[in-house]
């Protein structure tokens, strides 16, 4: 069985109280998990992202920022199954912009990202009580993003750390357009055996570049997530859709049809 849900916002809020749509979780980030738990008390919740600014690069890992603390407070609050963050980042320093995350510091060498993640997350898991799963970024020209993104990396860390790979499809789509190639052959190179999670949204165009849009999906969106459902059966599907209150049922209507199909339900 995998479950369904969708990005805690307002539009999702309002139509989950109004019962509207029909959802197995709220995915939800640190910074907002109180008061996603205050609307709802007793609903299922994934944390994603336990606070931001912060990077697996740090130098002070789980100490900065108080990560490890408050990774463990939010988790707790939430009663998530599984923990799931972002692969990030190639530097020290960052700061979550609209746009994309920029890097505050100079980019790190490969061996320094590498040793510094895999350290991390190694402590991660053994100070949590449920698998962390960890999620593949979208190149972006900021400085962040530098080798985080590349599959053989991305592999590296999964085979060194006991951790998960939450694969988002947007992501894909924009790091494989970044490099010039098809994300069928960008997906080939990722290690699918790994998959626990599934987030999808459309991306869109921004100054001749694909980036991260979190647009309504479309029929080749629905396609591309079908031909990877049926190859990961993974423990749970988001949707990260937060524009047009409207758009939301039918989106989630039609990704239950095709998770139902392949499981044969």
């Amino acid at each position: 069985m995998s479950l369904l849900g969708m990005t805690d916002c307002l539009a999702v809020r309002e139509l989950l109280e109004k019962g509207e749509i029909d959802l197995d979780y709220l995915e939800v980030h640190g910074p907002f998990l109180e008061d996603a738990r205050t609307v709802f008390p007793v609903f299922p919740m994934l944390l994603h992202n336990s606070l931001y600014h912060w990077s697996l690069s740090h130098p002070d890992g789980l100490q900065h920022m108080e990560a490890g603390p408050k990774t463990i407070e939010r988790l707790r609050l939430a009663r998530s199954p599984w923990y799931s963050l972002h692969l990030g980042f190639s530097c020290n320093e960052v700061d979550f912009s609209d746009e994309a995350i920029q890097a505050l510091s100079p980019t790190l060498p490969e061996d320094t990202i590498f040793d510094r993640m895999s350290n991390v997350l190694t402590q991660l898991t053994a100070l949590l009580p449920v698998p962390v799963l960890i999620e593949n970024m979208d190149y972006n020209p900021t400085g962040a993003y530098e080798t985080v993104c590349r599959p053989d990396f991305i592999r590296r860390i999964l085979e060194h750390t006991n951790t998960f790979f939450l694969l988002d499809l947007a992501h894909a789509r924009v790091t494989a357009s970044a490099n010039g190639i098809p994300v069928e052959e960008y997906l080939a190179q990722l290690p699918l055996e790994k998959v626990r999670q599934i987030h999808l949204n459309r991306p869109g165009w921004q100054e001749l570049r694909l980036v991260d849009a979190h647009l309504a999906l479309e029929e080749e969106d629905y396609a591309l997530f079908e031909s990877v459902f049926e190859r990961t059966h993974p423990w749970a599907v988001t949707l990260e859709y937060n524009r047009d209150k409207n758009r939301i049922a039918g989106q989630v209507q039609q990704l239950r049809q095709i998770m139902g199909k392949a499981l044969g339900e």
